[in-house]
């Protein structure tokens, strides 16, 4: 039974089937062409929450939906036969469909067909054409971002390039080998995972001697380069293999095929150089990391027919040469990723007819060449996130063709040439974080036709010079971002009349005074960014956002937002409120929202508890942040269903109790936050089943008992705060074999005994980050970050961004006792390391000064004895010292820095021994000899006494016992007498 929402089937009336749409006959009166294709198909793609979404503007579904009648393949003289871009509800592919052996073409690509190839076309043999592709190409979004609430570089660059839904799969190719006609191959999206497992899979191919195109892309293809097979296709003009994983070189024996103008082998595992094939018209080896290319040695020989050549993410560096201009038939070069450095060179104008250069995320300086204003062609300009220095070049405007610029993240300076917004088929503007000045009118972009405006963090200013000025119908983007623009006043008024607007992303300005209720409304807005600003009052109890290519976000924080929150979101991926002053409940409604991935209402004044809605079993929801608030009662048991959150915040609420286990199926958990409630009862067990878990605060709530040894399990583990609680026993040696491990708080527990002695494990801890990065979460085009509390320097500090190189050890105030292990010397990417406030004894090892990264030591009120190592003061980074209330002796070493910190000695305070310190020992009066060899002196004297006095002990009881038992009875008698009547004076005495 099909369904047809398009009404094409409405004219399948009467006997005469030649006049249905669709329908052509011979001139006999026989079907020659059935072409039930969908006349509108759905741009399909995935957006970045991998959902499948449409970027039409189809109001209506135009897809036939149902299965396909066998009296369709009765038809025995059809030629052509198109049933592509239709709902056949992952039916089996028809049988019936052998019995059409005078085809020559047939396409049942994107058709919702779910099966495996086995016989289904071997009879078949007339076919010229075969397309039984799976999956539609998503759009390339690579060059386009958008900067929401951080500074953090997304891009769509590593998102899958094809939907496979609906997929076919083929065991072996053994059913093309009667196919001999054929010209055109499309087996786009199959499965052919099973069948390239065979060293030959590719020889039914081979047989295919009139094959002109064949496409394998994302097919599951594994292992080499089919190479003697293809080499017998000598008509085969395009080769597309595309996102599979291919892994061997390309050959060179390619150059034999003649015919062969367009070769795609972007997205394998491919290495080796790119061999001279001066035949090719389009090349793409994108996306082969491993492949190095030296554009030197390539561009040395002529490529006088290539026209499309797609570098991209391969192993370049270097310049770009000046031979490239020699390739002159060059339409469109790309080379994303690439490390080129150097500038770029001004022979590049020579290609006269380019119409598009990508050399984006390289390493590329100097200016861009005036001269560019020569490449009359050209209309795709993106260089973004390169060292671009100097003013972008006026001659810029003298491109006419110019219809996309985006020169993001450079170091461009001065001011935008306006004449660039008059550019007549320009609709694509990206300049964000630059180093741009000067102010712009918010009136001078109504005047041009832009569609895609990115300005954010520029250097711009942008005034909105008059807050009712009239709408220019000409004016329609798709998007506005304006991050740090430097924007005050309010949302002006033309806004509401943006019917096109996409992504309107106006955050951190200064605009003020409420949100208009129309903003929420807009009929195409996905995105909608107004965070830290000075917005107030309230928002609309329902926001509902439109389906784009975009997943849709409403990200309001940081404002004067107040008010109940909204309790109906239709269509909403992600929700931000954090930091405003909204009050009440949490609505029950808000965890029903269909496809909702984050819900971050930290900071504001909501209380209750956490609503039973959330986390129902058909939930995508990644992120769930509730900190800060007052919320109280219980963790949920049915948060257990929310199998897909990466990110839990609950930290600092009323909450109780204990932690459910029904959490223990959350096993995707990478950030748990529980700190600051009233949290009872042991380590929870649940966390054990969190494998991949990176950052775990239990801080500042009632746990007690010992922290488990399977805490040594938890390998990706990097944070971990434990502080103010009741934990106690020993800290588990497992914990010091963690090597992603950069912060350990522990402090303020009952633990006891030593520190464990091997520290080797903590590899985090032993380099010092080159690079930062900072620890976080992208998802949705949002960032989720870390957050941490540390006491360094003698003060807390409240970190609202964690870096890889916010590394610390803090085990203060609990009851440890033992020596500070020597191996700490091994820690020299350690900048803080805190052990006050225990009861750790004997020397400072001297390895401590092997710490090159300290900045912060506290070993205060301790019973630390000797000196003060000499080593610490190598200690350049060193800027906190606490020594205080220990038993150190001996004179304060003396050093070009160390003599700086803390000069009025209160960093030795309580050391009565230590010479130099406010209530220590005279320095004048102290010998110099005084080191740790006297404290080992010391102990050998005392050890020498106590043998003497033992052994003196034991000579005169025996030397006693002795004389008495020379004597004779009645002499021995009057002894013992005399001995008692002492005895007894003394107890008299004491009575």
């Amino acid at each position: 039974m099909i369904t047809d929402p398009s009404d094409r089937l409405s004219s399948w009336q009467g006997g005469n089937c030649c006049n249905w749409e669709g329908i052509k006959c011979s001139s006999s009166g026989h079907v020659v062409v059935v072409n039930l294709r969908n006349p509108n198909p759905d741009e399909i793609m995935i957006n970045v929450n991998e959902e499948v979404v449409s970027n039409s503007n189809n109001t209506f579904d135009f897809a036939l939906k149902g299965t396909i009648s066998p009296l369709l393949f009765t038809l025995n003289h059809m030629q052509h036969l198109d049933l592509s871009f239709n709902n056949f509800m992952l039916s089996k592919l028809p049988t019936e469909i052998s019995n059409l052996t005078k085809l020559t073409y047939l396409n049942l690509s994107n058709a919702m067909f779910q099966d495996s190839i086995t016989t289904q076309f071997s009879n078949l043999t007339s076919l010229r054409f075969l397309d039984l592709s799976c999956a539609n190409l998503v759009p390339d979004f690579s060059s386009f971002s958008v900067s929401l609430t951080f500074p953090l570089r997304l891009d769509f660059g590593s998102l899958s390039s094809f939907i496979s839904y609906g997929r076919i799969s083929s065991p072996n190719l053994r059913w093309l080998e009667g196919l001999r006609d054929l010209r055109y191959l499309v087996l786009i999206g199959v499965d052919l995972s099973k069948a390239s497992e065979s060293f030959h899979w590719a020889k039914p191919i081979s047989s295919l001697s009139n094959l002109m195109s064949l496409h394998l892309s994302n097919c599951n293809i594994s292992g080499r380069i089919p190479t003697v097979e293809l080499l017998n296709l000598t008509n085969l003009s395009t080769l597309e293999m595309s996102s599979n994983a291919l892994t061997s070189w390309i050959p060179d024996l390619l150059s034999n095929l003649t015919t062969l103008s367009t070769l795609d082998f972007s997205g394998n595992d491919l290495h080796g150089h790119i061999p001279y094939l001066p035949q090719l018209e389009r090349l793409s080896v994108a996306s082969n990391p491993a492949m190095i290319i030296n554009l030197v040695s390539m561009f040395s020989v002529p490529w006088s027919k290539l026209t499309f050549l797609d570098i991209s993410f391969t192993g370049v560096g270097g310049t770009i040469p000046p031979s490239l201009s020699n390739s002159t038939s060059l339409t469109s070069f790309r080379a994303d990723g690439c490390s080129i450095q150097g500038s770029i060179p001004s022979s590049i104008t020579k290609l006269k007819k380019l119409s598009v250069l990508m050399l984006n995320d390289n390493n590329i300086t100097g200016q861009l060449p005036v001269s560019m204003s020569s490449l009359r062609s050209l209309q795709y300009l993106s260089l973004f996130q390169n060292r671009l220095e100097g003013h972008i070049p006026i001659s810029i405007c003298r491109i006419p063709s110019l219809e996309y610029l985006n020169l993001e993240w450079n170091d461009l300076t001065g001011r935008l040439p306006l004449c660039i917004l008059q550019l007549p088929k320009l609709s694509s503007l990206y300049i964000q974080r630059d180093r741009l000045n000067g102010n712009m009118p918010l009136s001078l972009f109504q005047k041009s036709r832009l569609e895609e405006i990115s300005l954010g963090t520029s250097g711009l200013s942008l005034e909105i010079d008059d807050q009712h000025q009239p709408f220019v119908q000409t004016f329609q983007p798709k998007i506005l971002e304006f991050t740090s623009c430097n924007m005050r006043g309010g949302i002006p008024e033309f806004f509401s009349n943006l019917t096109k607007l996409v992504v309107l992303n106006l955050s951190n300005n200064s605009l003020s005074g409420a949100i208009p209720y129309w903003l929420f409304n807009l009929p195409s807005l996905s995105i909608l960014a107004l965070s830290m600003n000075n917005f107030e009052g309230f928002i609309p109890p329902m926001i509902q956002l439109k389906s784009s290519r975009f997943p849709t976000i409403v990200n309001l924080a940081r404002n004067n937002l107040q008010g109940p929150i909204p309790s109906q979101l239709l269509n909403v991926n992600v929700i931000d409120l954090t930091l405003n002053s909204f009050v009440g409940l949490i609505p029950t409604q808000i965890g029903k929202v269909p496809g909702i991935r984050s819900i971050s209402l930290s900071g504001n004044k909501i209380h209750g508890p956490i609503p039973e809605s959330f986390c129902r079993a058909t939930n995508v929801l990644q992120v769930l942040d509730l900190s800060n608030n007052s919320l109280s009662g219980t963790i949920r048991r049915n948060l257990g269903n929310c199998k897909s959150l990466i990110y839990l915040n609950l930290g600092q609420n009323k909450l109780t109790g204990s932690i459910p286990k029904e959490l223990e199926r959350v096993t995707s958990l990478r950030y748990l936050d529980l700190s600051g409630n009233d949290f009872e009862g042991f380590f929870p067990a649940v966390i054990e089943n969190f494998q991949d878990l990176e950052i775990l605060k239990l801080a500042g709530n009632r746990f007690e008992g010992r922290i488990p040894k399977f805490i040594g399990d938890l390998h990706q583990l990097r944070i971990l705060v434990l502080a103010s609680n009741s934990f106690n026993e020993s800290i588990p040696e497992e914990l010091m074999k963690l090597e992603n491990l950069q912060y350990i708080g522990l402090s303020s527990n009952n633990l006891s005994g030593p520190i464990p002695e091997n520290l080797d494990g903590l590899k985090m801890m032993m380099k010092r980050e080159n690079e930062a990065t900072i620890l976080g979460y992208a998802y949705s085009l949002k960032f989720t970050g870390a957050q941490l509390e540390i006491v360094t320097k003698g003060q807390t500090q409240w970190l609202e961004s964690v870096y890889s190189y916010h590394t610390g050890f803090d085990v203060s105030s609990n009851t440890l006792t033992g020596k500070i292990p020597e191996k700490f010397g091994l820690l020299s990417g350690l900048p803080l390391l805190n052990l006050s406030h225990n009861n750790l004894f004997g020397l400072i090892p001297k390895t401590t000064g092997e710490m090159s990264s300290l900045e912060s030591l506290d070993l205060s009120y301790n019973h630390f004895t000797g000196e003060i190592p000499v080593t610490l003061t190598v200690l350049d980074f060193l800027q906190h010292l606490n020594m205080s209330y220990n038993n150190l002796s001996g004179r304060i070493p003396s050093g070009p820095h160390f003599d700086t910190l803390y000069q009025d000695g209160t960093a030795y305070i309580g050391n009565k021994y230590l010479c130099g310190a406010p209530g220590g020992m005279n320095c004048s009066n102290y010998a110099p000899s005084i080191n740790e060899t006297v404290e080992n002196r010391y102990d050998q004297e005392n050890v020498l006494f106590v043998v003497v006095i033992f052994l003196g002990y034991v000579t005169g009881l025996s030397g006693l016992f002795l004389f008495l038992y020379l004597m004779k009875d009645n002499w021995r008698n009057m002894y013992w007498r005399a001995v008692d009547r002492i005895v007894l004076k003394i107890v008299n005495r004491g009575s």
